[in-house]
């Protein structure tokens, strides 16, 4: 196997997750909407949460959305392969769905309910020698809601 292939990313959730591109730099995320009733959920589904429906066809969700809650991790769970604090943020997008994701590139005193954000994906190693992952994670929108420092 050449070795750019042996490093090139995987997803992480390929049912929630697809990469594009030869070198997994951008992608998006799944999700099934309801033929009757219009509803959207992430990941796969066999039926409509919310009328039960089986009539559903996979969509590709919007790549922004906004912060509907946070929190900041202190303590991970065991194997956290990054840095600690982190945020774990739950970000609502345009098409209903709640989306639970680490969010990045803000300060901690920054963050605002309300908040656009916009998809990242993070390449994280799996072990030290194991494989590498995509993953996703949420970031500020727009440069102007970056700040200066942690809570």
């Amino acid at each position: 196997m050449p070795e750019s292939s042996r490093n090139t990313p995987k997803s992480v959730d390929p049912g929630r997750l697809r990469l594009d591109g030869d070198q997994a730099s951008t992608g998006a995320l799944l999700g099934m909407r309801c033929l009757d009733c219009g509803i959207s959920v992430f990941g796969q589904a066999v039926f409509c949460q919310a009328c039960s429906s089986a009539r559903l066809e996979p969509v590709d969700l919007s790549r922004t959305g906004t912060l509907y809650s946070y929190t900041i991790v202190r303590v991970p769970p065991e194997g956290w392969p990054g840095p600690v604090p982190y945020v774990l943020g739950e970000v609502e997008l345009p098409e209903g769905p709640h989306i639970l994701a680490e969010v990045i590139d803000v300060a901690h005193d920054a963050l605002r309910i309300g908040m656009e954000v916009r998809l990242a994906l993070e390449e994280v190693q799996s072990g030290d020698s194991g494989p590498v992952f995509s993953v996703y994670k949420w970031a500020p929108a727009t440069e102007s809601t970056l700040g200066t420092g942690e809570v």
